[in-house]
């Protein structure tokens, strides 16, 4: 059985965990699949909007603890998996297409990390996020000890991380996580409407932009930065349409060039 399935709806992209007998707890195949169709999304232009879900009763419960427990691993057999979970983060937050994590269930550890990642956070409000590598006494990666803070403060992360506290959906939501919180019913209702959404805009510009916010500049070359990128979007096909469109007052035909 496949550790990650795929499907594509129009110009969506769905990558679906599916360990559900382990609450699809991560391990090296489930890590390297889902870096292989994150690039494989990325390089189709097709493709304007990535959904990362699970199948089962969770999104993602984070480490397969049994595996670790067995101790089978060499020293360079952890490192290599530590990294492929690094680069899945590092993946879903360079990428040029924006990425949703549609979350019900747990988004526990690695789980947390990937749905912390993505563009996009819809999680159900009864579902539960957190980070307990500080009570098992691990650590975490995926880049959060700097993309948590900048999300939710310095004072919510530490709550998150120092002491391993889990919240909820809704509680994501109140604290800037999470870009909504649905009852549990209307997840993918909710995250449909938020792909709809996305796919509608100019796929150049949408790049650019999360590059911008992703990875910020210093201050002294933030200014310079984004007039290079307007620039270079005001010399494309998608500018010329874009402003054509507001000038006529109709919906604008975006083409990616």
């Amino acid at each position: 059985m496949n550790e990650v399935v795929t499907k594509q709806e129009d110009q969506a992209f769905h990558i679906i965990f599916n360990r559900p007998e382990r609450m699809n707890a991560v391990n090296e195949a489930l890590y390297q699949q889902t870096l292989d169709a994150l690039n494989h999304a990325d390089k189709d232009p097709e493709i304007r909007c990535v959904i990362l879900s699970g199948n089962g009763r969770a999104f993602c419960a984070g480490a397969d603890l049994k595996v670790h427990k067995s101790g089978e691993r060499t020293r360079d057999e952890r490192e290599a998996y530590i990294m492929l979970g690094q680069r899945v983060c590092e993946r879903i937050q360079t990428m040029k297409t924006p990425v949703i994590a549609e979350v019900h269930g747990y988004a526990l550890g690695g789980g947390a990390e990937i749905a912390t990642s993505a563009d996009f956070l819809i999680i159900s409000e009864d579902a539960q996020l957190g980070f307990p590598e500080i009570a098992i006494g691990t650590y975490v990666g995926g880049g959060v000890t700097l993309r948590l803070p900048r999300l939710i403060g310095l004072r919510n992360a530490a709550k998150l991380l120092l002491l391993g506290d889990r919240i909820t959906g809704a509680e994501c939501l109140e604290i800037g996580l999470a870009t909504e919180a649905p009852a549990a019913h209307q997840l993918k209702e909710r995250t449909a409407a938020l792909v709809e959404r996305i796919v509608k805009n100019a796929p150049l510009s949408m790049a650019r932009l999360k590059a911008a916010i992703n990875l910020p500049q210093s201050p002294d070359k933030l200014f310079r930065a984004e007039a290079e990128d307007l620039l270079a979007i005001m010399e494309t096909s998608d500018w010329a349409e874009g402003v054509a469109a507001f000038a006529e007052r109709r919906s604008p035909r975006f083409e990616g060039r």
